[in-house]
């Protein structure tokens, strides 16, 4: 055999060994990475669905116990008259809660009132004989009677209701407790609906007698739909799905969300892992036109770094790893192709990572999550009455302490009063860190501008106090600027704007003080200038 066949043979087994490496590397990497990133994004699909359920669930609990604590039902339930149903428990008053149904029981777990209607169909419906048969006996009627408030999900003959329970006290929150005032909302296709348009996702509720369902670990903790348990589907080539078994009060499953998605991520998985294996096919057909010194100095051994680079990152899992490309011949061509792929590998992780929704330092909600959730919030309460309240806050005196003590302080510092400012809050208004030493509050449900200016108040109270940090003990104050939703503006950015302008007045007013938005005293003041 002759030498030029003896290299024609050993570079072509060299070539197959080659690409047979490649190809496991590519499948063992590449091709289970992206099998994981789908299934992360699967699941990151589904816990933002469960997320805006717990939303729904926290509205119905935040809206029925503005009924339960209030002195109003607390003489009705005591002495039932038809003068405060017709003022207050009237068909649009579920209607405009969102309340399927509405029950109210004395102490002696008797009904005094009840009322159901349908939302999508704007009419009054029939009081579902099992909640009641479940309110009135059995462990949920234990519950009811002696827990104080508390809501979750319960699988009833109509199907899965969120369901939330009062105690009605007083509207100072003192008793003695007069009976539960309870609210319900069915899980029915309305609610599937206004999720598919939140998320943007395909979901929808499974037969739950049809679905095979894991079991609910057993926590200690009380059931929520936090707990949901979340598996996968990646059986299928053409779509994956995904599945959220959502937990009742008592712990079994009440209901099984389903997300059914094109399996885009896998199908272009599939090409670029093609893509890769053509281009090392080809150029190493093209290397065998090559001469023995061109075979040896520039074929082989750089198709040997190029392997020893791809097992590389399989083993360290970096794929922020990139392969040193010389030259501009097919096999720089193909080091920058397989480069390319990496690299968009590598950006989609990043931008997962992006997903979180938390501010680094401060762990509060981030800007972007801030603007999205409250420009949603804006939506619902637009044409509801209700009056919001956005608070625009900025530290006076921070530039002082960071400038004086460093900036591993002045982070500190900011750490320590975003805490504060989440103690004095309620659990339902959004603060975020807008940038530096400034941060923006959204009190969705105020009752005035006094309201307002009492929680601005207590944060600039909160703020003056003194605080400890590494060896010194810093004290600052804050300017707040307070805008009010719909006088000031429906839209987060108007706000936003009109807050931040009341902050400045504050400011040059003597700092450490809260100035309320006045769209007259703007327009003088802009006269001026």
């Amino acid at each position: 055999m002759s030498l030029r066949r003896k290299i024609i043979l050993s570079f072509t087994v060299a070539v197959i060994s080659g690409l047979g490496i490649v190809y496991l590397a590519v499948h063992l990497f590449i091709w289970n990475h992206f099998k994981s990133l789908e299934n992360a994004q699967a699941r990151e699909n589904m816990q933002r669905v469960l997320h805006l359920l717990a939303k729904m669930e926290d509205h119905l609990a935040a809206r029925s116990f503005d009924y339960a604590e209030w002195d109003d039902t607390y003489k009705y339930v005591k002495s039932p008259n038809q003068a405060y149903e017709k003022s207050n428990l009237l068909d649009q008053t579920l209607f405009v809660n969102e309340f399927n149904v509405l029950i109210i029981l004395n102490t002696d777990q008797k009904v005094v009132f009840k009322k159901a209607v349908r939302l999508d169909e704007k009419r009054r419906a029939v009081v579902s004989a099992s909640l009641l048969e479940k309110l009135t006996t059995g462990p949920l009627s234990e519950s009811v009677a002696t827990r104080q408030s508390f809501s979750g999900l319960l699988q009833l003959r109509e199907g899965p209701m969120l369901l939330s329970s009062h105690p009605i006290v007083k509207s100072d929150s003192t008793g003695p407790r007069a009976g539960t005032l309870i609210a319900g909302r069915y899980l029915d296709q309305q609610v599937m609906d206004q999720l598919q348009t939140d998320t943007l996702l395909p979901v929808e509720l499974s037969n739950l007698k049809k679905m095979p369902v894991p079991p609910i670990e057993e926590t200690g903790a009380p059931h929520s739909l936090k707990s949901a348990a979340i598996w996968t589907d990646m059986s299928q080539t053409d779509q994956y799905k995904v599945y959220a078994a959502l937990p009742d009060l008592e712990g079994q499953t009440a209901a099984v969300l389903q997300i059914a998605n094109d399996r885009q991520l896998y199908h272009n998985g599939q090409k670029r892992i093609f893509y890769v294996l053509v281009l090392i096919a080809a150029a190493s057909f093209l290397l065998l036109r090559g001469t023995l010194f061109f075979v040896d100095r520039t074929v082989f051994r750089r198709l040997q770094r190029l392997m020893n680079h791809m097992i590389a990152i399989q083993e360290s899992n970096d794929l922020s790893a990139r392969f040193p490309v010389k030259g501009n011949d097919e096999i720089s061509s193909l080091e920058r192709e397989f480069n390319t792929m990496v690299e968009s590998l590598d950006n989609y992780r990043q931008h997962i990572t992006e997903l979180a929704y938390k501010d680094s330092l401060t762990h509060l909600p981030n800007r972007t999550f801030f603007y999205s959730e409250v420009s949603r919030l804006l939506q619902k309460l637009e044409g509801s009455g209700q009056i919001s309240a956005l608070l625009f806050i900025d530290l006076d005196g921070f530039k002082e302490v960071n400038d004086t003590y460093g900036h591993d302080q002045g982070d500190l510092l900011l750490q320590k009063i975003a805490e504060r400012i989440q103690k004095v809050i309620r659990p339902e208004d959004m603060v975020s860190r807008l940038g530096g030493d400034e941060f923006i509050l959204f009190a969705a449900h105020v009752h005035g501008q006094d309201e307002a200016a009492d929680l601005a108040g207590r944060i600039c109270e909160t703020i003056t106090r003194p605080v400890d940090l590494h060896d010194v003990t810093a004290t600052l104050s804050a300017s707040v600027g307070i805008s009010l939703f719909p006088k000031d503006g429906r839209h987060l950015d108007v706000l936003i704007k009109k807050a931040d302008q009341a902050m400045y007045k504050a400011k040059k007013t003597g700092k450490n003080k809260l100035y309320m938005y006045n769209e007259k005293a703007a327009a003088d003041e802009a006269s001026r200038q």
